[in-house]
């Protein structure tokens, strides 16, 4: 017999998560078809975006006690049924923040400057490749960003340094943050994309977000926009996308995250010459998925051991199921 409490993951861990756990808890995730298999033992859970955690996953889990996100977005867990089952739900909002940044600049530079494009040129063997090689230089460019958090703070920073002119459209964060950053403040969305040559989205997705970027905010942009997407698939409406990318009022798109996820093949926007595409692992460097996971970690060990995790997302249900 142990009294080390059992932690859940939805997937395999690697080799380097379960030596953060070791001697700490015992560890299980699913072995079968069944997405949730195991979590019926679980008192504690570290789970990825791939399934809804609601009153009937909860139903399923009765030593259920600390679930943690591992990552910023936790749009699949519903607050309100796991604090009515007495979970205190958490997440990690430090952890994806330096990987998820730099992967959001590494599709602004590679978009504007057509990289995939030239690459296939080059495949196709076109030649006069100079003169065909429209790229934007980023040095005197506009970019704006639609949410002002960690990560968006972060290419605000790099962004800034290159020599680009950075505004954002923000309403929850202070004056005082856009000061320190250096970003000019845009008083709502429609000014803050109307002028800008790159649109990085860095929204939380919610009802009141879904497909934020649309027919109608596509159409208040500058003609030639590039648009990079880091943050949740359900912000972008894939059709209006298209549709701009096909007029030319969007030039490229630089996307971590869909909707679906991951795109099926022949998607029409794997299949677009001016879409990059990679399958949502921004956050997925080696020291970021280490950071990330520890933190998880820590946040379930954390209530498991009777104490309030420090990014309790329902504080409300505290101490909940952990009272006992």
């Amino acid at each position: 017999m142990t009294d080390l409490p059992v932690i859940w993951f939805d997937r395999p861990p690697d080799s380097s998560i379960v030596d953060l756990i070791k001697g700490r808890a015992l560890l299980t995730w699913p072995n079968a078809d069944d997405p949730l298999d195991g979590i019926d033992q679980a008192e504690g859970a570290v789970v990825g975006a791939s399934i809804v955690y609601n009153r009937d996953v909860f139903l399923v889990s009765p030593k259920l006690r600390v679930l943690s996100r591992a990552g910023i977005g936790f749009d699949n867990v519903v607050l309100s049924d796991a604090t009515e089952f007495g979970i205190a739900a958490c997440n990690t909002p430090d952890g994806p923040t330096i990987s998820t940044a730099e992967h959001a600049l590494a599709l602004i530079f590679a978009i504007t400057k057509g990289l995939k494009q030239s690459e296939h040129r080059l495949h196709r063997q076109e030649g006069n490749y100079p003169a065909t090689h429209g790229a934007l230089e980023l040095a005197g460019a506009s970019l704006t960003l639609v949410g002002l958090g960690r990560i968006a703070s972060r290419v605000a920073k790099v962004a800034l340094a290159v020599g680009m002119h950075v505004t954002a459209y923000d309403p929850f964060e202070s004056d005082q943050r856009f000061e320190e950053l250096g970003v000019t403040r845009a008083p709502n969305l429609a000014e803050a994309v109307s002028e800008a040559q790159i649109v990085s989205v860095h929204a939380p997705l919610s009802d009141d977000t879904r497909h934020l970027i649309g027919d109608e905010l596509i159409n208040l942009m500058a003609d030639g926009v590039f648009i990079v997407n880091t943050a949740r698939g359900g912000l972008v409406d894939d059709s209006a996308l298209l549709k701009a990318l096909r007029s030319g009022k969007v030039r490229a798109a630089g996307l971590d995250v869909t909707d679906p996820e991951p795109l099926p093949q022949g998607h029409p926007l794997l299949e677009h010459e001016n879409v990059l595409v990679t399958p949502h692992v921004a956050s997925a460097t080696v020291a970021g998925r280490r950071r990330i996971f520890a933190m998880a970690i820590d946040q379930v060990l954390t209530g498991l051991s009777g104490s309030k995790p420090s990014n309790i997302l329902n504080a409300d249900v505290w101490p909940g199921r952990n009272s006992k």
